[in-house]
């Protein structure tokens, strides 16, 4: 790391903006945002990109995709949770650490960077390849985050069952005072129609 605001290198800059472009297909500004956010939580808990991290996104839009493709946190590995409340911010903790951080896009720190704060704000149309090199030129200027300790839910036991309802076996995982479902999600939200 650099210690102009706290940037990385440009040659490994380089090297996660190419990962974004193969993975997501080109660098849009929500997956560039990525970059600082991660960048920034692995400084902040004193890890690195190739450790075994794991993720929680607030954005369905482009930002999983920075994640996926610049660290080993996928949705198949259980290490990467999309919890889609429309936010750009990102929960980022080690394996076996005891601490997360939860890094932001700051408001009041975006209206130094009208280019961002517009596209961000959706307040006028400005280009994706307008946006991205602000977002890289901010780095963490625009993120503000929060340490929070962390509580590590006991691991629950993957149950496989088949359904009374559809006939198909389904995964799902009970704690010891649950009883065995008989009933798949699909059933269950087909039933709530």
């Amino acid at each position: 790391m650099t210690t102009d605001k706290n940037r990385i290198d440009e040659n490994e800059l380089r090297g996660q903006i190419d990962k974004i472009e193969k993975f997501h297909g080109y660098l849009s500004p929500g997956a560039a945002l990525g970059i600082p956010m991660l960048n920034y939580a692995c400084e902040i808990l004193g890890c690195n990109l190739d450790d075994e991290l794991f993720v929680t996104v607030e954005s369905i839009n482009c930002l999983p995709d920075a994640i996926m493709a610049l660290t080993k946190s996928t949705v198949g590995n259980k290490r990467l949770t999309v919890k889609d409340t429309g936010k750009f911010a990102i929960t980022v903790s080690k394996k076996w650490g005891n601490k997360s951080v939860r890094v932001f896009v700051d408001i009041d720190k975006l209206k130094d960077y009208p280019i961002i704060y517009d596209w961000f704000m959706n307040t006028k149309d400005i280009p994706h390849e307008k946006v991205a090199p602000e977002v890289l030129k901010a780095w963490t200027d625009i993120l503000s985050y929060k340490v929070n300790d962390l509580e590590i839910p006991d691991k629950k036991k993957k149950v496989i069952a088949i359904c009374e309802i559809c006939k198909e076996p389904f995964a799902y995982y009970m704690d010891d005072k649950e009883d065995k479902k008989k009933i798949c999600k699909d059933c269950i939200d087909k039933q709530d129609l």
